[in-house]
């Protein structure tokens, strides 16, 4: 008979001031780094949840196949705004021939975010610390003001400040299936279970993002000939970057756009005229939208949820694929798959799945065509980008939240609600003291929350505004 788990709590020194991040990946470890680097107090402590092994790594650079690269140049990808060499020195330690302008492997990327936590651990053993489960639960005792979070092993832990870094939620299929023909789903994530598939069984990847192109990579890695057909309701794929990219200079608000009314309409009228004028002086297109990314939460809290919704429903997809390039050597190699009579592309939607002998029979309708046609499958890999809506994702802890109402919905369903300084809102728009969230659902408000280059800040921003409050507190003790 197996053993019954224990409830066990984890006590904390009251003496120190605590700080519990659940999740380890790019922003929890992040944040952790700058809470540890730019505080004063001896007596911070700062605890890290997370179920994985190895803590950095996320869902993005756990794999240790050197053919995934990263799609931004190594010069900008730092885990320190203000140290842009932070990156390319460790590099360097490993490969001197890697330079700010290199596209590296995401798992050179996970080892060092992994070596830069063991660095500061190393430096402050008694400041960090790492709790190998996972937070399903976080209760507030009204009386102390203090958190206690409750495990998924039983146990608990208490602190004075949660970081909610919860990262990417898994997919959600927009089709309904049946029990029988979901075993035939493959997540975006599970490499091992693509490599199961058998090499003579086609294979549908629904999506034609980066992690689309992630998975036909996977697939294809030991049989070129393998039947891939990549369905996506406009079947664009992301462009690429250019060699040895230039990072955008630093500037204000770009001139054509300070009078611009601020409707979708409005802006990308505005983008494309820029455009065309830039690219007829011989400038390239990316260096347009270079220009424009620090800018872009600017204009997207600027639209009203209305104006929101049309660019989401419409522009989207157009937007995602100039603003999110492929690393030269990964568009190379997507193009030269692209080629081959093994691998189709349908801009279609889904119409029927059915489960048969055979696999899976699918039937889809193409952009634009009246009538449906039909494919046989042995699976589908899911690669329909992170589920956003806080409402239907599996987590225990989102649920466990939403349920207190002590986290928000955004009116566009893209993430979480949280004031300017990271703080969750309760349903009512109250700011819950104590608690914040960073991680990519802040694209609910700043649009740009998806890439390092953004998410550092937001983390960067995020231990400073906690470390403020706690200055704060400490001067209202005395």
């Amino acid at each position: 008979m197996a053993e019954k788990k224990q409830k066990r709590l984890i006590l904390m020194d009251t003496s120190t001031t605590t700080v519990v991040i659940v999740g380890g990946g790019f922003s929890g470890s992040v944040t952790a780094l700058h809470l540890l680097r730019d505080t004063k107090n001896s007596n911070l402590r700062v605890t890290i949840i997370d179920p994985a092994a190895h803590l950095g790594r996320g869902l993005a650079y756990r794999f240790d196949d050197d053919n995934l690269l990263l799609n931004v140049p190594a010069g900008n990808m730092s885990a320190f705004a203000d140290d842009n060499s932070h990156f390319v020195s460790y590099c360097q330690s490993i490969d001197p021939s890697i330079t700010s302008r290199s596209f590296v492997s995401r798992r050179l990327y996970g080892c060092y975010l992994q070596h830069t936590l063991d660095c500061a651990s190393n430096t402050r053993p008694e400041a960090l610390a790492r709790v190998t489960d996972a937070a399903i639960g976080v209760d507030r005792d009204v009386a102390t003001g203090r958190w206690h979070i409750q495990l998924a092993s039983g146990g608990g832990m208490t602190a004075d400040h949660v970081v909610l870094a919860l990262g990417h939620q898994a997919s959600k299929f927009p089709f309904t299936m049946d029990a029988e023909a979901r075993a035939h789903l493959v997540e975006p994530w599970d490499m091992d279970s693509m490599q199961r598939i058998p090499p003579d069984s086609s294979v549908m990847i629904l999506g034609t993002g980066h992690t689309a192109v992630d998975a036909l990579f996977n697939l294809t890695r030991t049989n070129r000939q393998r039947k891939v057909c990549l369905v996506s309701r406009h079947g664009l794929f992301p462009k690429e970057h250019r060699l040895n990219p230039q990072p955008p200079a630093a500037h204000g608000l770009p001139a054509y756009l300070l009078h611009t009314v601020p409707t979708v309409r409005g802006y990308i009228r505005a983008v494309r005229q820029e455009v065309a004028r830039q690219q007829a002086a011989g400038i390239d297109w990316r260096d347009v939208l270079n220009e424009l990314r620090p800018h872009t939460p600017q204009f997207w809290l600027a639209l009203p949820p209305t104006q929101r919704r049309i660019f989401l429903r419409h522009l989207q997809p157009y937007w995602d694929i100039h603003r999110h390039r492929l690393a030269p050597v990964a568009a190379h190699r997507l193009f030269s798959l692209l080629q081959t009579a093994s691998i189709e592309v349908f801009a279609a939607r889904l119409t029927n799945i059915r489960r048969d002998d055979a696999g899976l029979h699918i039937e889809l309708r193409r952009r634009g065509a009246a009538t449906c046609e039909n494919i046989r499958v042995a699976a589908i890999v899911n690669c329909t980008g992170p589920n956003t809506d806080i409402h239907t994702v599996a987590q225990p802890l989102i649920q466990q939240l939403l349920s207190a109402g002590m986290v928000q919905a955004d009116a566009c369903k893209l993430g979480i609600n949280v004031t300017t300084s990271y703080q969750a809102l309760t349903t009512d728009n109250t700011p819950v003291a104590g608690l914040w969230y960073v991680g990519p659902m802040l694209k609910a408000q700043h649009w740009e929350a998806t890439a390092v280059p953004e998410l550092r800040l937001h983390a960067e921003q995020l231990a400073k505004a906690i470390l403020t409050s706690l200055e704060r507190n400490s001067i209202g003790g005395l």
